[in-house]
């Protein structure tokens, strides 16, 4: 004998305090209990919100990671691009702007410059030792405090990176 759907209704919306349960009759005249309480569906829907949770902050965190190690990678690689630069004139650019490190194919030393992939800037020293331009100095914000890369504290050229940078290279007779 079936239940009416009036009853089934309540017994899902029942307080989980009473632990009832939707209980049908089946084909042999036997009691079967179907559904959930309602404490154990709080108890998935804690869990799979949890799970949820962790998962987003581990997405976030490796994505931070990953804007950092590219910001390392796209640095080192305008750091050549200024020592093969400087092999070739004696002096480091006045910018790192395409016109300065691909004036033709035959100095061309980066096709084209890196972009920071969070949406933020390099930024561009060059020392003025002497009048002669012999030494530069890169920086880059990273997302992430903990970066085992970070080094020294770059405050000299906070002014310029808009708060302190947190990575820097630079030419080989100065220190970032």
């Amino acid at each position: 004998m079936k239940q009416s759907s009036y009853f089934n209704l309540f017994t899902l919306l029942a307080p989980a305090t009473h632990y009832k349960q939707r209980i049908e009759m089946n084909e042999g005249g036997n009691r079967v209990k179907k559904g959930f309480t309602l404490i154990e569906l709080l108890i998935v829907l804690s869990i799979i919100g949890i799970l949820a949770v962790t998962g987003i902050n581990s997405y976030l965190a490796s994505l931070q990671r990953s804007k950092d190690a590219r910001r390392k990678v796209d640095i080192g690689s305008i750091q050549k691009a200024l020592e093969s630069y400087y092999y070739d004139y004696n002096q480091y650019p006045a910018s790192t702007a395409s016109t300065d490190l691909c004036a033709d194919a035959a100095h061309c030393y980066l096709k084209t410059i890196p972009v920071d992939p969070g949406g933020g800037i390099y930024y561009y020293l060059r020392g003025n030792i002497s009048g002669t331009n012999q030494s530069f100095q890169l920086y880059s914000k990273l997302d992430r405090s903990d970066d085992t890369g970070i080094g020294s504290n770059q405050a000299g050229y906070s002014a310029n990176c808009g708060g302190t940078c947190k990575y820097g290279v630079s030419s080989t007779n100065t220190t970032p």
